[in-house]
């Protein structure tokens, strides 16, 4: 049987909101904020080393990047807040087979990516727009990038699981040790060794390897009260089906966000080709504008993912005056940072992609302009991430699902096919800040009507 719950279960339902946010939120910023520099570091040095179409390259990779980051995330946060509503409730021994079905659930989710992308990898990367001269770089550091998935779903899936079970800074530390280990490997790879867009990816999957190889040794130690055990990891079905269910939200959105990234592609290079600029170094303006983006919505996605447990954790306990103090809260805390962070990116546009450009005016010109209209609306991203996390949180997925669709497919894809035809390139980057501030408004509406149904306690 797994061990009774620690203090530190029992001070998500106690401990002041403020400090409880403090001590999950920013260990999980951190992490993520780690998280981001995997991508950032290897745009970075291949700017530096290889130029404008290595960052093309990469950046034709990332609707795999993301699908590969969708399945851990519909395991990861699925399980995870389903083990947290499991801890409010104090079935511990369900919280043991759900942390366990997820582990499993990763592996063959690492085995079905890793197999279909070495079957489809060639004509995959055609259809997100690679040309003749970026389909080898992209084919390069996907391929190798491929041979790295498990990792890549092990990290943040069952890292969460640490920041739930009370311990988030050691889930802030097993990321620091990888990113730690990427720059490096970057620096001696691509730089020293001279092996560009591979050396990245071999960069990306060593560190990723040692982060792993962290998180799974907490989960073996003597004095981690729900462990990783054989005996709680024959997949029952009534478990993976509400692991899946739960997740379905976030892992969709995962989804149709690398749909879109497909269409965001294809029509940055279209418009591109028809521009001054062309479609190769378009796509390669998006990939830095990406870089960029990730510093922001990195630290927003980790605040969120901390908050999870404080909302799911109380939510169960049926403590709801906690639920909507925590929201309160989330909300001035993350439009705050964005404010602060849309002030910066309006001002400071030509300093932040200036690393990025490799010395190309052209490059740095498109960029610079760009990111000024792609992320003019993101404060109202924090708004809609936060009330979709609270479905996600309390167990009602389905909004949740309603809220991520509605961004990234039934607003932003349509968007994306109308604004260009009458604005051209610029119009491919109009269509975000668009689609962001109006899922906002969806997703507060869908948020006042559930708050007005928590009973006042």
């Amino acid at each position: 049987m797994p061990k009774p719950p620690p203090a530190k279960f029992n001070s998500i339902g106690s401990l002041s909101i403020p400090k409880l946010i403090i001590q999950f939120s920013v260990p999980a910023m951190i992490s993520m904020s780690v998280e981001s520099l995997y991508n950032i570091v290897d745009r970075y040095f291949i700017a530096a080393e290889v130029g404008y179409l290595g960052i093309a390259g990469i950046t034709l990779c990332f609707p795999i990047s993301l699908f590969i980051m969708a399945m851990s995330i519909l395991i990861g946060v699925g399980g995870n807040t389903l083990f947290s509503i499991r801890l409010g409730q104090k079935k511990q021994k369900q919280a043991a087979l759900i942390l366990n079905h997820s582990l499993v659930l990763l592996v063959l989710m690492a085995v079905l990516v890793f197999t279909l992308g070495q079957l489809f990898l060639e004509p995959l990367l055609r259809v997100f727009g690679a040309s003749e001269l970026t389909l080898p770089y992209a084919k390069t550091y996907m391929s190798i990038i491929l041979f790295g998935v498990l990792f890549q779903t092990i990290n943040p899936g069952m890292n969460n699981f640490i920041r739930s079970m009370g311990h988030p800074k050691t889930a802030m530390f097993r990321m620091l040790i990888g990113a730690f280990f990427n720059v490096v490997f970057d620096w001696l790879f691509i730089v020293q060794f001279q092996w560009g867009v591979a050396g990245a990816a071999w960069a990306t999957i060593l560190a990723q390897m040692i982060s792993a190889l962290f998180i799974l040794w907490f989960f073996l130690k003597k004095e981690t009260p729900i462990k990783i055990q054989w005996r709680y990891m024959r997949l029952k079905f009534v478990f993976v089906r509400r692991i899946l269910i739960f997740g379905l939200p976030m892992g969709m959105m995962q989804v149709c966000n690398s749909v879109m990234n497909i269409i965001l592609n294809k029509s940055l290079s279209y418009y591109g080709e028809q521009s001054v600029y062309g479609g190769d170094l378009a796509i390669s303006a998006f990939g830095i504008i990406n870089s960029i983006a990730m510093m922001v919505i990195m630290p927003l996605l980790g605040f969120i993912q901390g908050i999870q447990p404080i909302i799911g954790f109380n939510y169960g306990a049926k403590n709801y005056s906690r639920v909507k103090s925590t929201l309160k809260h989330a909300f001035v805390l993350a439009v705050s940072f964005l404010i602060g962070a849309w002030i910066l990116i309006q001002i400071g546009a030509p300093y932040l992609v200036r690393p990025f450009s490799g010395e190309n005016a052209d490059l740095q010109e498109l960029a610079t302009s760009s990111i000024r209209i792609f992320l003019l609306a993101i404060p109202a991203i924090g708004v809609g991430m936060i009330c979709g996390n609270f479905f996600q949180a309390t167990g009602k997925p389905g909004r949740s699902i309603i809220l991520h669709m509605s961004r990234q497919v039934l607003i932003l894809i349509p968007l994306l096919l109308i604004i260009p035809r009458f604005q051209g390139l610029s119009g491919v980057f109009m269509a975000a800040p668009i689609s962001d501030t109006l899922a906002a408004i969806l997703g507060v509406f869908l948020l006042s009507k559930e708050w007005n149904k928590m009973p006042k306690t």
